[in-house]
């Protein structure tokens, strides 16, 4: 069996059939794709360096739009 598409009555597609055994190993691939990229939080240490903000009051403005939602 092979990747079979849907498409509706204009022509677009819409949706996918993925045969089990695809759909697994690409599950598994995915999943240890994602152990092997694990966080790293000094990699973002210095990414609003050169920023004029105040780091403090944008975080608790983010919070306030959060909790407002």
């Amino acid at each position: 069996m092979q990747v079979q598409y849907i498409y509706d009555e204009n022509g677009k597609n819409t949706s996918v059939i993925v045969p089990i055994d695809l759909w697994h190993d690409l599950s598994r691939k995915t999943r240890m794709k994602k152990v092997k990229e694990s966080f790293e939080p000094s990699k973002f240490r210095v990414i609003y360096r050169n920023l004029e903000i105040h780091l403090e009051k944008e975080l608790q403005n983010l919070r306030q739009e959060w909790e407002r939602v």
